[in-house]
């Protein structure tokens, strides 16, 4: 078994141009990438933001108490002088005053730009891109949020948030809107709690949050883990087509005649494929950490499961060279086995996010592309270097060497007996 290894590595780094592309390509990419694209993501210590949001005020606060002691006597059975005392309770917060003094606050000005338009300006100006979204206070919404908050009713009128179309921009601003909304309801919910003092709610603090995370995660490190684990997938494509090489040079129809298992001829393929993934890789996050300072401040324990994802994607990618292996000695025409190889490679870099990010795509695509051991290699990786919770890792790990042991079986099943090869 030895020798067949031994055999693997010899035929792999006598090409000195595979070694070259395997291992200097991807260090070279993740450096003019991290140059050609710094600032973009992750990179910055300030966040820059220009939202231009409308807002059309259809509501009028000022009869929305009156209305409220009305709307209480008739429709909640509420005595007059009760009706007084919640109305003046209520008055405490007005929902419209308090998103309006939300959204001009100083922390909120620092990203959002708010315009109070009419609706018929407002939603010109949204279709012509000169606004990113359009927020339109209904009328009678201050009445109905109120009398919704004490009668624990579900509200009948609700705030509309309009967009031309889906963009990273009014997606941050519907996160800013929905995060004040869950901040009233959760405000209602404390005052209606019995013998809880009622009190002026306070406006949720604007502004950008971080959570509390290992880490975040920067454009750099994106390239570095997408760049590493692509080529990893080229490099299985090549040990495929190396068996294509030895087929012309009658490597495995002289161990057919042999005593030796032939079944150690693909044994030598997996084992040398992941050895030299494993290596690949970890050569990429390493030279790419010393010359561009991608993991800084890294632990140890960092570096260990990183290592732990290395490895189980390097069994998968061991799988599929054996899968590909049996492949090239079942077809007569090596060179259309080469081709196919290269068409599953780039299938599952475009699918598995090692070209363009996944989140680009549909939803349906990300979820697919998920099930690539690429792409699930590159999910784990994300949530590594960002919540270093191993747990998170368990199960995409088990994926991997299910993806593994499937390869084995399909190689199995594909790879010639003893005189049926050409």
């Amino acid at each position: 078994m030895r020798s067949f290894i031994k055999k693997d590595f010899l035929l792999f780094l006598r090409d000195r141009k595979e070694i070259i592309i395997t291992l200097s390509l991807p260090i070279l990419l993740v450096i003019i990438l991290n140059f050609a694209f710094a600032g973009l993501i992750g990179n910055d210590e300030e966040l820059s933001l220009d939202l231009q949001l409308a807002v059309v005020n259809q509501d009028n606060e000022e009869d929305s108490i009156a209305q409220l002691r009305e709307k209480l006597i008739k429709e909640a059975s509420v005595n007059e002088a009760e009706a007084d005392t919640i109305a003046e309770q209520m008055s405490l917060f007005m929902p419209t005053e308090k998103l309006v003094d939300y959204l001009t606050s100083n922390e909120i000005k620092e990203w959002v730009t708010i315009h109070s338009l009419n609706y018929q300006e407002a939603i010109e100006k949204v279709d012509s891109g000169d606004l990113d979204g359009l927020l339109v206070i209904p009328k009678g919404f201050t009445v109905n949020s109120l009398y919704a908050a004490y009668t624990k009713e579900k509200p009948t009128i609700s705030l509309q948030y309009q967009i031309d179309k889906e963009t990273n921009h009014n997606q941050i601003l519907l996160n800013i809107i929905e995060g004040f909304i869950d901040n009233v309801n959760f405000q209602y919910v404390l005052q209606g709690i019995e013998g809880a003092e009622i009190e002026e709610v306070s406006v949720p603090e604007g502004g950008i949050e971080k959570l509390s995370t290992a880490g975040g995660f920067t454009l750099s490190q994106y390239f570095t883990v997408a760049m590493g684990v692509l080529f990893s997938l080229f490099l299985a494509a090549t040990i495929g087509t190396k068996t294509g090489v030895e087929i012309r040079q009658q490597v495995f129809n002289r161990i057919m005649l042999t005593n030796s298992n032939p079944i150690q001829f693909l044994i030598g393929k997996i084992v040398s494929t992941f050895c030299l993934v494993w290596l690949q890789i970890l050569i990429v996050l390493v030279a790419s950490h010393l010359i561009l300072d991608v993991f800084h401040g890294r632990s140890a324990t960092f570096w260990v499961g990183a290592i732990g994802v290395v490895t189980v994607f390097s069994l998968a990618i061991s799988g599929l060279t054996a899968v590909f292996t049996s492949i090239s000695l079942r077809m007569k025409n090596t060179d259309a086995a080469n081709g196919i190889f290269m068409l599953v490679i780039l299938l599952f870099g475009v699918m598995g996010g090692n070209f363009v990010p996944i989140y680009v795509f549909p939803d349906w695509l990300k979820q697919v592309g998920e099930w690539t051991p690429n792409g699930l290699s590159l999910s784990m990786m994300t949530n590594w270097i960002q919540f270093e919770e191993l747990h998170e890792l368990l199960i995409p790990s088990m994926t991997l060497i299910a993806f593994f042991v499937l390869c084995i079986v399909v190689s199995l099943s594909l790879y010639p007996k003893r005189g049926v090869t050409q």
